[in-house]
């Protein structure tokens, strides 16, 4: 029932006019199939998806790095995954007892998350204003591909602290 979260944006914007994070997902993010071979395999950290599905499409280039939201019960909440060749999740984190409805999101180049994390100085989401601040107001203003070429394009910046995972 990912629609609902499709839905969850819109009722968003109806309510509160335009949002930059709600109007990128509208028009980036979309529906992923899911079933239980998505929760197959070995788990990563809890609370750890940012890193659990980066270190999955980084070990593995047949997989997408994909950011949006989970509906948990119908409430949507901010996760990562990866897809497969044929777009079919693959969620290294969660080990589903029937709460998982559906999956919305926006997938990623893997060198553009593996930079945003060493400039950002965290494993979180790429999405987040707040702690993707370095990188994440460029991805907005410019769009998805412009987005992720702009920080892909800009020199090594050596960051002072080693990226270290947000816990949610």
């Amino acid at each position: 029932m990912t629609r609902g979260i499709r839905e969850h944006f819109e009722a968003m914007q109806k309510a509160f006019g335009p949002n930059i994070y709600n109007d990128f997902m509208l028009k980036h993010a979309k529906e992923y199939d899911f079933g239980s071979a998505s929760f197959e395999g070995e788990r990563g950290e809890v609370h750890g998806c940012f890193q659990n599905a980066f270190h999955l499409a980084f070990e593995d280039q047949s997989m997408t790095y994909v950011e949006g939201k989970l509906s948990c019960h119908g409430v949507p909440i901010d996760h990562a995954w990866c897809i497969d060749r044929n777009g079919f999740v693959i969620d290294p984190t969660l080990e589903d007892a029937g709460q998982v409805m559906g999956y919305f999101g926006i997938p990623f180049r893997t060198e553009y998350v593996q930079k945003a994390f060493v400039w950002n100085g965290y494993y979180c989401s790429v999405l987040d204003y707040f702690y993707a601040n370095k990188t994440a107001p460029k991805l907005f203003e410019l769009g998805l591909d412009a987005g992720q070429q702009w920080l892909l394009d800009q020199p090594h910046r050596p960051s002072r602290k080693r990226a270290r995972a947000r816990v949610a």
